[in-house]
C-alpha cells in the first residue's frame, strides 16, 4: 500500500466538494482525504499499488486548486 501526502490550497468544504468529482476519477472515491484545518490543507492519497503523483496533481489543477508532494516542499526548506 502507498500513502502520498500533498500540500494543498484547498481551504473550505465548499472547496473539497468542487475538488471531489476530479479527485474520484483520478484515483478512486475512497481512496483519498483532505485535512482542511491542518495548517499545510493536507491531501492524503492511498492506493493498494503505485499513486499516480501526475494524475493527483492534474485533477488538482483542472478543478483550480494547487498541491505539491509534502515531502518534496519539506525538502527544499
Amino acid at each position: 500500500m502507498e500513502l502520498i501526502k500533498y500540500r494543498t490550497n484547498i481551504r473550505s468544504e465548499k472547496s473539497v466538494c468542487k475538488i471531489a468529482p476530479y479527485l474520484n476519477q483520478a484515483v478512486g472515491a475512497p481512496n483519498w482525504q483532505i485535512d482542511i484545518s491542518s495548517s499545510d490543507r493536507t491531501l492524503e492519497v492511498f492506493s493498494h499499488g503505485r499513486v499516480d503523483e501526475r494524475s493527483v496533481i492534474k485533477a488538482i489543477k483542472k478543478a483550480g486548486f494547487s498541491a505539491e508532494n509534502i515531502d518534496d516542499y519539506y525538502a527544499l526548506y
